[in-house]
C-alpha cells in the first residue's frame, strides 16, 4: 500500500509584492516522513508552514489534507500567553485533544464502535492520565511548572512552546527553527524524541547535526520551486549540484541553437511558407525561455584586524553573581591572539556573563580581569539590541555617511548592503519589518564594518540560512585574531573553534578544553565514565612490527590489465545508473505518486552509490599497483646496471 499522504499541494502560486514565493509549485509529505525544509532567508519557508497550519492560503493551487488530520506547530516567534500564565498552563494547552477524547469517551455508550474507536485513540497515545503525561513532558525538557511564562528567558520560552507542540502528538508536526536559543542538552533530547515519533514532521532548521540525524528527506525552496532529495545533507548538496549541471548544460545547448538560428532569422525568411512559420515559432518560444536565476551568496568581508600581542585577556580567580546566584566561581583562563573560543552551556548558565567579563562590560565580584592595551572589542549580542526597529536598513548601516571603509577598500553603503543580499526595495525598509534572517544579516553587516581586533559573538548562527552560515564559518575560520563565540551549533563549533569553555560542570565553574567540540565531548564522556566507576578505554598501543612484505610484482596480471582497461566505462555506467535513480527521487511529485516505492528505491540508490564507490576504490588500487610495478621495474633495471 502507498504511504498515506498527510498534506499535499499541486500548482501552488503566491506572490508578495514583486517577490514570487511559489510558482505553480507542488509539495507533499507522507505519514512517516521527517522532512527538512531549507532555503534562503525570506524565500517562503515560514509561509509554507503557515499555509499547512491553515493560517494562510495560496493565491492559486489545490490543497489536500488527510481526513481528520491534526497538525501542531512551533512558530519561530515567541507566542504571547494569557496574563498570569505559567509554564504548566502553557504546555497543558497541547492536551486539549486528549481532554476532548476523555469527555467523549464518558458520553458515548460502551460497546459501540464509537466507544471502541475512542478507547483505541487513548491507548495509542497513552493518554488515559493527562496529568501524568504533562509531568513526563515537563521533566523531559527540564521545565519548572510553576514559573511564570513571561518571566522566562528566550531559550526557556522556546522549550515551553516546543513541549506544547510535542505533547499534542499530532499526525503532522511543524517546527520552525526548533533548535534556536536551545542548549545542546535540550537539542539532544528533541532529537531522541523525534527519532521515535510516530507521526510525520516538517521542520525548518540550520542545524546540520540535527538535520542529518533526523531528516529522511531534504527539500529546498528556491525561486518559487521545490527541489527534493532523500538522504543526508551531503547527499542533497551532491544531487543539487548534479541538477544544476544538467540545467546549465540544457541552457548552453539552447543558447547554441539560438545562435545558429539567429543568422537564419536575420535573413528575413518568407513568412508565407508553412515550414518557415513553424521554425520561427520554435525560435521565438526558445528565445522567450529565461535561464534559471541563481541567488548569490553574501560577501562576508572582515577588515584585517590590528596586530595583537600574544596575551590578550587574562581572567584570574574571577567570581561573579547575577540576581543573587553565583554563576562563575573562582575561574581562571588566559586568552591569546590565536584563540578561537567556543562557549557552551545550558540557558542561564552564565555564558553571556562570561562574555561581559572578557570585554570589560562587567566588573567581577572578586578576582581580576586584565585586558591588553591595544585590544578593540567588536561585540554583537544575541538580542540584537544594537538594531533600532524604527530606523531603515540604510540608516542602520550608513549612520549619516555614504561610504563604508573595509580596510583598504571603500564601498558605498548601498553596495555594501547588496553584498548581504538586501535588494533595493528592502534597503529602505524599517528594521522592525524585517524577517529574523534579514535582521541576522543586518547585524552581521553592522558588526563587520566596525573592525576591531577581537570578535565576540553571542549566538551568531540564529536565523541564518545554511548558505550564509557556511560563509560565516569560512570567514571566522580564517580570522587571524582572537574570537569568542557563544553557540549551540555543534557543527559550527567543530568548524570554527580550537578551544571550548563549558558550563556543564556540576560545580557551576566553567572548564576549559583545548580542541574542537568533538574533543570536548570525548573528554566529557571520559570524565563521566571515571566518576561512574566505568573502565576508561586504555590508550592504544603501537602494534607489533609486521613481517617484511614479499617483493613487489613487476607487472599487473592479464586479468588486472583487462579490468583496468574497462574500468572507466564501468564507472561511467554505474554513475549513469545512480543518476537515473536520483533523478526519479528528486522529481517534485515522486512522494505523491510513488511513496510506497520509496524504501525499495532508497535501497536501490544505496546499492548504486556503494557500487560507484567500490569501482572508484578498485580503480585507485589498480592504478596504485601499476605505478608500484613501474617503480619496481625501474629499480630492477638500475640494480642490474650496477
Amino acid at each position: 500500500m502507498a504511504e498515506r499522504i498527510l498534506w499535499s499541494a499541486e500548482g501552488m502560486s503566491l506572490s508578495i509584492g514583486s517577490q514570487v514565493i511559489f510558482d505553480r509549485a507542488s509539495f507533499s509529505i507522507g505519514a512517516s516522513e521527517r522532512v527538512a525544509l531549507i532555503g534562503r532567508n525570506g524565500c517562503g519557508k515560514t509561509t509554507l508552514l503557515r499555509i499547512i497550519a491553515g493560517e494562510e492560503k495560496p493565491a492559486e493551487g489545490v490543497i489536500s489534507n488527510a481526513r481528520g488530520i491534526r497538525i501542531a506547530w512551533l512558530p519561530q516567534e515567541f507566542a504571547v500567553a494569557a496574563p498570569g500564565a505559567t509554564v504548566e498552563s502553557v504546555v497543558a494547552e497541547g492536551l486539549q485533544y486528549f481532554q476532548l477524547l476523555h469527555r467523549r469517551y464518558g458520553e458515548v455508550a460502551p460497546g459501540t464502535p464509537a466507544h471502541a474507536q475512542l478507547e483505541h485513540e487513548l491507548d495509542l497515545h497513552d493518554a488515559w492520565n493527562c496529568e501524568h503525561k504533562l509531568e513526563l513532558m515537563l521533566e523531559r525538557l527540564s521545565l519548572l511548572p510553576r514559573l511564570g511564562y513571561e518571566e522566562l528567558s528566550g531559550g526557556e520560552k522556546r522549550r515551553v512552546l516546543l513541549a506544547r507542540a510535542l505533547i499534542a502528538e499530532p499526525e503532522l508536526l511543524l517546527l520552525d527553527e526548533p533548535t534556536n536559543h536551545l542548549d545542546v542538552e535540550t537539542i539532544d533530547k528533541i532529537e531522541k524524541f523525534l527519532a521515535d515519533y510516530r507521526g510525520g514532521a516538517l521542520f525548518v532548521t540550520h542545524d546540520r547535526f540535527f538535520l542529518d540525524r533526523i531528516a529522511s528527506r531534504i527539500v529546498e525552496l528556491e525561486n518559487g520551486k521545490f527541489f527534493s532529495c532523500a538522504g543526508s545533507y551531503a547527499d542533497f548538496l551532491a544531487a543539487r549540484e548534479e541538477a544544476w549541471r544538467a540545467v546549465d548544460a540544457e541552457t548552453e545547448k539552447r543558447a547554441k541553437f539560438l545562435r545558429l538560428e539567429l543568422d537564419w532569422v536575420r535573413r528575413s525568411p518568407k513568412a508565407r511558407l508553412r515550414r518557415n512559420l513553424g521554425r520561427l515559432r520554435r525560435f521565438n518560444e526558445l528565445a522567450a525561455i529565461e535561464a534559471p536565476k541563481r541567488i548569490g551568496n553574501i560577501e562576508l568581508v572582515i577588515p584585517a584586524p590590528a596586530r595583537l600581542g600574544n596575551r590578550v585577556v587574562d581572567l584570574a580567580d574571577v567570581s561573579c553573581s547575577v540576581g543573587g546566584r553565583k554563576v562563575i566561581d573562582n575561574f581562571s583562563c588566559e586568552f591569546t591572539r590565536d584563540d578561537h573560543v567556543g562557549v557552551i552551556g545550558a540557558n542561564g548558565a552564565g555564558k553571556t556573563t562570561l562574555l561581559k567579563l572578557i570585554t570589560g562590560g562587567l566588573v567581577p565580584d572578586s578576582g581580576t580581569v586584565r585586558i591588553a592595551e591595544n585590544v578593540v572589542f567588536n561585540y554583537a549580542d544575541q538580542n540584537r539590541t544594537e538594531l533600532d526597529g524604527e530606523r531603515t536598513v540604510l540608516e542602520t548601516i550608513g549612520e549619516g555617511v555614504d561610504f563604508v571603509d573595509l580596510g583598504t577598500e571603500r564601498v558605498s553603503v548601498w553596495g555594501y548592503l547588496r553584498r548581504f543580499l538586501f535588494e533595493d526595495e528592502r534597503i529602505n525598509t524599517r528594521v522592525r519589518l524585517l524577517s529574523g534572517g534579514e535582521k541576522a544579516r543586518l547585524l552581521l553587516a553592522k558588526m563587520l564594518k566596525r573592525g576591531g581586533n577581537v570578535l565576540v559573538l553571542d549566538e551568531p548562527t540564529n536565523d541564518l540560512d545554511l548558505s550564509s552560515l557556511r560563509l560565516l564559518e569560512e570567514a571566522l575560520r580564517n580570522y587571524p585574531s582572537m574570537l569568542v563565540v557563544v553557540s549551540h551549533d555543534r557543527y559550527f563549533l567543530n568548524r570554527v573553534c580550537n578551544r571550548i569553555i563549558s558550563f556543564d560542570s556540576a560545580s557551576g565553574t566553567p572548564e576549559c578544553y583545548d580542541g574542537d567540540y568533538d574533543y570536548y565531548c570525548f573528554k566529557r564522556d571520559e570524565r563521566v565514565n571515571r566518576s561512574a566507576g566505568k573502565t576508561v578505554p586504555a590508550e592504544k598501543k603501537t602494534p607489533a612490527a609486521k613481517p617484511l612484505a614479499a617483493a613487489p610484482a613487476l607487472k599487473l596480471s592479464y586479468r588486472e590489465e583487462q579490468e583496468l582497461a574497462g574500468m572507466e566505462e564501468a564507472i561511467q555506467e554505474a554513475e549513469e545508473r545512480k543518476a537515473a535513480i536520483e533523478a526519479e527521487f528528486t522529481a517534485p511529485d515522486f512522494y505523491s505518486r510513488r511513496a510506497a516505492e520509496a524504501p525499495l528505491m532508497q535501497a536501490r540508490l544505496d546499492a548504486a552509490r556503494e557500487e560507484v564507490e567500490a569501482l572508484y576504490s578498485r580503480w585507485e588500487a589498480l592504478e596504485r599497483k601499476r605505478a608500484e610495478c613501474a617503480a619496481a621495474r625501474e629499480a630492477a633495471k638500475r640494480k642490474a646496471t650496477i
